[in-house]
């Protein structure tokens, strides 16, 4: 059966609240370049031992660049939007749903959850995936009836993706995806937030993913 990232985006409206100040993870306080260097991107990923930060940033990193390459800014990192979509990526994860609305009510909706993460004003945006840990390996075989045909079959059998890869596969998944795409290359957002939670999905272990942007951070 074939495995797909499972994608959705949304765009909210205006939003406003109270502030609080979760620590910043060490990979960004460090120069991209710098870390982008790290060998720890090139290990496999396992969801039972993940470096969750890491690869918080590796999919950060990944969406500057596919911003960059289109000439736009890169998106200014802010802890309390990571801390918000963490939460919803792990809160997805534990009660077992996919959706921007939330069945618990101070979170029931994208704007609750940029205010619960004390962001007060300004414009912000949400998209979610949940993403295979293994890359797809294709399988050749033959088809009963003659030996003359073949067919070609997708199977979530393949090895581990990188923490690097995993960013990279992600964000190219997104960018086909018109309501993905508008949110990762807005000229109107300034700031970026990623939280990840593993997780089984369908038998298959995967990430939940939150990307939560916003044009301020106050």
């Amino acid at each position: 059966m074939k495995k797909n990232s499972i994608l959705v985006a949304f765009v909210l409206l205006p939003i406003a609240s109270c502030s609080n100040h979760p620590p910043i993870p060490n990979y960004y306080k460090t120069l991209p370049a710098e870390v982008a260097q790290n060998p720890a991107l090139a290990k496999a990923l396992d969801t039972k031992q993940v470096d969750v930060d890491l690869l918080e940033w590796a999919i950060f990193y990944e969406t500057n660049i596919r911003r960059q390459r289109l000439g736009l800014l890169p998106l200014r990192y802010e802890n309390r939007l990571r801390q918000g979509s963490r939460a919803h990526s792990q809160e997805m994860e534990e009660l077992k749903y996919f959706a921007h609305v939330s069945p618990v009510e101070e979170n029931a909706s994208v704007k609750k959850r940029f205010m619960n993460a004390g962001i007060k004003n300004g414009l912000g945006g949400e998209n979610i995936a949940i993403h295979p840990v293994k890359k797809k390996q294709q399988i050749v075989f033959r088809l009963s009836s003659t030996a003359a045909l073949s067919r070609y079959a997708w199977r979530n059998q393949g090895a581990p993706y990188t923490y690097r890869e995993f960013a990279e596969d992600l964000l190219s998944r997104w960018l086909t995806s018109v309501p993905h795409r508008r949110n990762i290359l807005s000229r109107g957002f300034r700031f970026l937030g990623v939280g990840v939670a593993p997780a089984v999905y369908g038998g298959t272990d995967v990430f939940y993913i939150t990307q939560n942007f916003s044009s301020t951070n106050y």
